[in-house]
């Protein structure tokens, strides 16, 4: 599913090896040439211009390459041919030394905020105001049963502090009392205080992280008290103690080319069970790539020790070679099949759940677009659903002069709408002790299926045309009887239905929906838009959403109406060390409540503001934001 990931600097593999560095400086343009061309000067609404690009700072290119978005797809270049494709896309004045752009990890970047003055409070698993993981329980459902504020408290939320990072977030606020816990795509790993936003301690991963935390007691002898989990893009799950930032423990978990792990590892019964996807969408765009290998998996750890317990794909077919492309290149299948978001847990069963992307080659997947339990002790398929089949796809497909969508060698045939399941399956409770699987899809479709009948399909509702940008894509909210999604449909056009719905849970109608209002945005038209595909957020009352346009709305509950509008794009963000920085796109993790605080953050990589002159997600964007009423 190349949503997560396309729509950020796709600087494609053009060329399988690259031309080693030698004692003349490279050159910058025939390096972007022969590496970057072939997507950038042919852009779409899933991949940036070259001039939009070129408003970036070299830091901003240069760290996409070596540790952020670009990071696989920039495999093979040396650091001085990265430092000359950066110097030479960007426009921007005061290029820095290269060897002051070029540091080794996020250690060497400065730190974004004043240190805490005070130890941290002990940690406390059990905290009123708590948010651990990608939801408050294990059952998904994105529900904050006890907020520290009431809905009629909503519309005073006013700004108290932000948070500004270097290059670009993707996960979400973990709040434990006066601790929250947040990654980015710098490859930072940060403790604020909750309530003041400065900083107590910064692990520097090596490598930049999508994912967000999840915090767990470990037994004696395990060498902390308590651990936090996250994944990163060395292919790795990691371990770092709580109370420190100090590595516990770091597991290679796949050897795949083309890793992007995204999805937060969740953890239950002393196991981290981490999702595996890919970028391999991006790499096949080249002609001369072997198409393609990977399969999606889930891999359970021993969360004292790292070590690997099961790995279970999301097919048990072995890919093969079933022909070649026109260039003569082996294509293999079945591929696909990622799991970018969180597993879900049914303790009762003794189950997870996992949602799949799409399949890569048009060799039958039976675990692409699907949704697959788990045993969670031995990892054994129990069922799988699979809710599209032959949802083949890689990027760059559709382009051609004329509409051609064979122009790229892997493309397979016939095409699909890259429809995957990006978000996490939702364990519901019914009245008269029933429960359902509720799961979103980019085809617009939400799906309620019976976990205890193998995943037989209850009811089913499409929102809208859906497309590989649209229908429900980060994640849905549960409250009582109703469920809660949000709706992107970013690249539809008047077709498109972007806005907030309520579904009831008995048959899955439409109580109600929220259209998004027009958009108007600070940068201009570029990924100025009213789909919301972030994940949604519920409190007693209330559902929070963030939009492309900035917009960062809280919706009653009851009729969808809009009780709080905060424009987080428009004016400049005062930020905790003395800088200012705007806010921007709304899109993938969602706000996270505890404590009477709202957290969320603004800016997401690629989602560029060109006619600004900056790209929202770089050094001006980026922004997590701390709300509270009356800002106290």
């Amino acid at each position: 599913m190349r949503a997560i990931l396309a729509a950020v600097l796709t600087l494609a593999l053009f060329g399988a090896s690259s031309a080693r560095a030698t004692d003349a400086a490279p050159d910058g343009a025939a390096l972007y040439a022969a590496r970057c061309a072939g997507c950038h000067d042919n852009a779409s609404d899933r991949t940036p211009s070259r001039d939009v690009l070129s408003k970036n700072p070299p830091t901003f290119i240069l760290t996409a390459m070596r540790t952020g978005a670009m990071a696989p797809m920039a495999q093979g270049l040396a650091p001085n041919e990265m430092v000359a494709i950066a110097r030479y896309v960007s426009k921007v004045a005061g290029d820095p030394d290269p060897q002051a752009i070029w540091g080794p990890s996020a250690a060497n970047l400065p730190l974004d905020g004043p240190t805490c003055d005070k130890p941290a409070p002990p940690i406390d698993l059990n905290a009123g105001a708590r948010w651990n993981g990608w939801s408050p329980k294990p059952d998904n459902a994105r529900f904050q049963p006890n907020p520290g504020l009431t809905a009629a408290q909503v519309p005073r939320l006013k700004l108290k502090w932000a948070f500004n990072y270097p290059g670009s977030k993707n996960g979400q606020a973990t709040i434990l009392g006066e601790r929250l816990y947040v990654t980015s795509m710098s490859g930072a790993v940060y403790m604020l205080n909750a309530r003041t936003g400065c900083i107590y301690w910064r692990h520097a991963a090596e490598a930049a992280t999508r994912s967000s935390v999840t915090i767990v007691a470990l037994p004696k002898g395990a060498g902390a008290k308590h651990a936090l989990f996250f994944s990163d893009w060395t292919k790795s799950a990691v371990a770092l103690d709580a109370d420190t930032g100090k590595q516990l423990w770091k597991t290679r978990v796949d050897d795949s080319d083309g890793l992007q792990m995204t999805g937060p590892p969740t953890v239950h019964g002393g196991r981290v069970f981490v999702p595996i996807s890919s970028g391999i969408e991006a790499f096949a765009q080249d002609d001369r790539w072997e198409c393609c290998k990977f399969r999606g998996s889930i891999v359970a750890l021993d969360a004292a020790t790292g070590r690997i317990l099961w790995k279970t794909y999301t097919t048990d077919q072995e890919p093969k070679v079933f022909k070649t492309n026109k260039l003569g290149k082996p294509m293999w299948g079945p591929s696909g099949g990622s799991v970018w978001s969180a597993p879900t847990v049914d303790a009762k069963r003794g189950l997870i759940y996992v949602g799949t992307s799409n399949s890569y080659t048009d060799v039958p997947y039976d675990g692409s677009d699907a949704v697959i339990a788990m045993d969670m002790a031995t990892g054994q398929v129990r069922w799988k659903k699979q809710l599209l089949e032959a949802d083949n796809y890689i990027n760059g497909c559709w382009r051609g002069p004329n509409g051609d969508r064979a122009t790229v060698a892997n493309c397979p045939a016939p095409l699909g709408p890259d429809f995957a399941i990006g978000n996490s399956p939702i364990l519901v409770d019914l009245k008269g002790g029933k429960q359902l699987l509720v799961v979103g899809q980019k085809s617009s479709h939400v799906h309620a299926l019976d976990p205890a009948q193998q995943g037989k399909i209850v009811w089913q509702q499409r929102l809208s045309p859906g497309s590989a940008l649209g229908g429900v894509e980060f994640g849905m909210a549960v409250v009582g009887e109703r469920v809660f999604a949000g709706v992107s449909d970013v690249i539809l056009g008047p077709t498109g239905k972007p806005g907030l719905y309520a579904l009831n849970l008995a048959d899955g109608s439409v109580a109600w929906s929220a259209p998004s209002p027009p958009p108007k945005c600070r940068w201009g038209p570029r990924w100025c838009h009213g789909a919301i595909s972030q994940a949604v957020t519920a409190i007693p009352g209330v559902i929070f959403a963030g939009a492309y346009d900035g917009h960062f709305r809280a919706y009653r509950i009851t009729d969808g109406q809009v009780i709080w509008d905060v424009d987080t794009g428009s004016e400049p963000i005062a930020v905790l060390g003395g800088r200012k920085a705007y806010g921007g796109v709304f899109d993938g993790a969602g706000p996270t409540v505890a404590g009477g605080m709202v957290y969320v953050h603004s800016g997401y990589a690629g989602r560029s503001g060109a006619s600004a002159g900056n790209d929202l997600t770089g050094s001006d964007g980026n922004v997590l934001m701390a709300f509270s009423v009356d800002g106290r």
